[in-house]
Order: structure tokens, then C-alpha cells, then sequence
């Protein structure tokens, strides 16, 4: 497998045998344990989760190309956890060169180990076709792992994002098709309420300064918006299939997604995962600025 990483500037090749050797035999006991894996299976997720069901184009496409929406939309979601999943092994590597303690270095050790333990499962799910996702999250991802501030980057990532993430792989495991994959997913839970709980902890032996906190309010402003636009990626999915959409069939199919009501559960969920262990003064601002509320369908769809 040859296959390079849009973001985070690393690749995946087969061309060194002796470490991919070593890292097989140390990641053995994690990857032993899940059944057999059919990585040409692409399709982990039905039209229902995505809510394709509700979309008049997709209702109206013929079969094959209701598989070829369903497939892109699927191979989104399977890059996105593969972009997680590195930028959370880059976090936590980060982390232990900024670690003060030599305890703080060990639960940062164990943390990475976790991460790449996930990102190695994940790829089970890849299989060869090289990974294309150079979307806006995971450029977001690459930006925020080189922040240097430690504040800054625990309050955002473990604090923020994998709160988030438990949420986002519960759904995905409920749903998956695929009982691999569910397992997969479901063994991910523990370890990332684990970090997420560490982060909270830490985070509250902090004192922002006033830069950090200027950190935080930009880069949970960039997220939040991110949030507020909706599933963009499957009017891209029908775009790709069934030719270029006009600008009325964006906000029809994006109306048809109710994505108001997608993002507007989101966000408040975010919301309610900021209270008490985001500073209340970049909430104040968050909430000022509106970064809570969803975009209508029809200021969202050249997004």
C-alpha cells in the first residue's frame, strides 16, 4: 500500500518491510481480536443515517448511481476518522515534548499509543485506495496541531474535540452496518473518554492568559462554523454523481437533509460540552457572534 496523507505530510508505504514487520508484531494483540475484515466492503453506512432517504435526487438517481453516492458518502466518513485518528497520534506526541512532568510524559505515552493503535484499525477499513481527504476538517486538524500554545491546544483538542468524538463514534458505531467496524469503533469509546476527561482535569490547573484564550475563540470560532454548514460532503457525493447541481438544488437537497435541525443538534451538544470547561469570557464571545446557530440552507450552499 502506498498511500499519502493530504495534511498531515506523512505517507504509508510498504517499502520499509522491517518496520512494517515490528509495528505489525507490536500492534498484534490490538488487531488479532477483531474478526474477519472485508476491506472491498465500502458500505458501513445506509442512506437512512445519512438521511439520502429524505433527498429527492437521490430518490430519483437509479441504482447504481444511489451506490456511487452511498459509497463517496461512506469513504467521507472512513477518511475523516483516518484523519482523527493521525492528528490525535500527533496531539498526544506534541503533548509529551510539552509535558513538564515525567508522569505527564507517561499519560502521554499511553495516549499516543492508543491513537495509533486506532489509526491502524482504521486502516483495516481503508484498504489500498489511496486517501484522498484534503477537505476543510482535515486541513482545521493540521492547523491546530501546530499551535503551540499547551492551553490552548488541551482546551481545543482532548477538551473540545474529543468530547466531540465520543459523541460522533457513538453514532457511527450504532449505526454501522458492518460488525468489524462496530466493534471497532465501540473499543474506541473508552479510550477517548479517557483522554477527554484528562483534558478537562488538566485544563483546570490553568490559567489562560489573555493570547490563549485569543486562541481558543479563533479556532472554536473556525470549528463552530464548520458545524453550522451542515453535511456539505453529501450534496458534493450527489454533485460528483449526477453532474454539476445548480445553485437551487444545493439548498433544495440541504433543505431536504434538514440541515438546520443536523447542525442546530450539533452545536448544542458543543455548547453544552464548552460549559464549565471553556472560560466563560470565549463562550460570552462564541455566543455573541451567533457560533451556536445553525446556517440556513441558503446561505450555506457555496460552502
Amino acid at each position: 500500500m502506498n498511500t499519502e496523507s493530504i495534511g498531515f505530510e506523512r505517507s504509508h508505504s510498504d517499502a520499509n518491510v522491517s518496520v512494517q514487520r515490528i509495528l505489525l508484531s507490536s500492534l498484534k494483540s490490538n488487531l488479532r481480536m477483531l474478526p474477519n475484515i472485508d476491506a472491498s466492503d465500502c458500505f458501513f453506512w445506509d442512506a437512512g443515517f445519512f438521511g439520502l432517504n429524505q433527498v429527492q435526487h437521490f430518490q430519483e438517481a437509479t441504482p447504481e448511481e444511489q451506490r456511487q453516492i452511498l459509497q463517496i458518502a461512506n469513504r467521507y466518513l472512513l477518511e475523516e476518522m483516518y484523519c482523527v485518528e493521525q492528528a490525535g497520534m500527533d496531539y498526544m506526541n506534541k503533548m509529551f515534548l510539552l509535558a513538564e512532568t515525567c508522569e505527564e510524559r507517561m499519560l502521554y505515552s499511553l495516549f499516543a499509543a492508543d491513537e495509533a493503535t486506532h489509526l491502524a484499525q482504521v486502516l483495516l477499513f481503508v484498504g489500498t485506495e489511496p486517501i484522498l481527504s484534503g477537505g476543510i476538517f482535515s486541513r482545521f486538524l493540521s492547523e491546530v496541531i501546530e499551535i503551540s500554545d499547551k492551553a490552548a491546544l488541551m482546551a481545543v483538542v482532548q477538551v473540545v474535540l474529543e468530547g466531540w468524538g465520543l459523541s460522533h463514534y457513538r453514532s457511527l458505531a450504532k449505526a454501522c452496518l458492518n460488525p468489524s467496524l462496530r466493534q471497532v469503533l465501540q473499543g474506541f469509546l473508552q479510550a477517548e473518554s479517557r483522554h477527554h476527561a484528562a483534558g478537562v482535569i488538566q485544563l483546570r490547573q490553568f490559567e489562560p492568559s489573555p493570547k490563549s484564550l485569543q486562541v481558543i475563540h479563533g479556532v472554536l470560532t473556525q470549528f463552530l462554523q464548520m458545524v453550522q454548514i451542515g453535511p456539505q460532503y453529501l450534496v458534493s457525493a450527489i454533485d460528483r454523481v449526477k453532474g454539476i447541481l445548480s445553485q437551487a438544488d444545493r439548498i433544495q437537497i440541504l433543505q431536504e437533509l434538514q440541515t438546520e435541525i443536523y447542525s442546530s443538534t450539533r452545536l448544542q451538544l458543543l455548547r453544552s460540552l464548552m460549559n464549565g470547561n471553556i472560560p466563560n469570557s470565549v463562550l460570552d464571545k462564541l455566543e455573541e457572534q451567533g457560533s451556536f446557530q445553525p446556517y440556513p440552507a441558503c446561505m450555506t450552499q457555496d460552502s
